[in-house]
């Protein structure tokens, strides 16, 4: 199953089928002048600002997504976006079966807060930046979303870990200009489900397995995290079992 997906590939929504998955719907949604709806419909919605603004108006409220901003929208719900210098908006579905509320997540509001974590160590290479937006005290039935930038040069999330049985998820990497990244995913090392070259506007999926990342020297890496819980309601960060040859927890 198709794990690696380029920009152009995922224009149109791609189910979770499509994707490797069984609960994650990805859409990229290029924004211009000319305007752009989209239904919620029985999906709660995360977007993610990845490059350029969004203009919205949704169910009374309207407002702009700049780079790095999410928002999240309810179930049944309808978003108009428009860009009068374009954007790049990426689209994130996942089932739920009651109401919440709209939110539009600044990055300048979670980059000055306890929302901003700084993890790992210079020393070994693994130091990096996350920001937590969609957290266990947000409202929502199964998102966990944020940000991570890791060093140049530099491996985010070490030791590697994974969370198949309660949670998948999709990486976008954005923001890297000429450079790349490595991503890797896999079970057993001998035999990786993904080991890929990376870059801006890259989306990789992740069901199950290990998926450590490395920046190359040029800038690092960059990519916003969309965790998707597979049991409604259940949204435990730290949920999750390290590869036991590399360290008991992560750095």
């Amino acid at each position: 199953m198709k794990q690696y997906f380029k920009p152009h590939e995922i224009l149109t929504k791609k189910e979770p089928a499509d994707l490797g998955m069984v609960y994650t719907s990805v859409q990229r949604v290029e924004v211009g002048a000319e305007p752009v709806a989209l239904e919620s419909g029985a999906e709660e919605l995360c977007f993610i600002c990845i490059g350029g603004r969004g203009d919205y108006q949704t169910e009374g409220q309207s407002g702009t997504a700049v780079q790095m901003d999410m928002l999240y929208l309810p179930i049944e719900s309808g978003i108009t976006f428009t860009s009068s210098e374009g954007g790049v908006m990426m689209r994130y579905g996942a089932p739920c079966t009651r109401r919440t509320k709209f939110g539009h997540i600044r990055f300048a509001d979670v980059d000055k807060d306890s929302r901003h974590k700084v993890y790992g160590k210079v020393e070994n290479g693994t130091r990096r930046d996350v920001w937590n937006y969609i957290d266990e005290s947000f409202d929502s039935s199964r998102f966990l979303t944020g940000i991570c930038h890791g060093a140049d040069g530099g491996w985010t999330a070490w030791p590697p870990h994974e969370h198949g049985r309660e949670r998948e998820e999709t990486y976008v990497y954005f923001g890297m200009g000429n450079g790349f990244a490595a991503q890797f995913v896999y079970d057993d090392m001998d035999q990786p489900i993904v080991a890929a070259l990376v870059r801006d506007g890259d989306v990789i999926t992740i069901p199950h397995g290990y998926h450590p990342n490395v920046g190359c020297p040029c800038g690092g890496i960059t990519y916003a995290y969309v965790m998707v819980s597979t049991t409604a309601e259940d949204r435990k960060f730290m949920d999750l079992r390290t590869q036991k040859i590399f360290g008991d927890k992560l750095e």
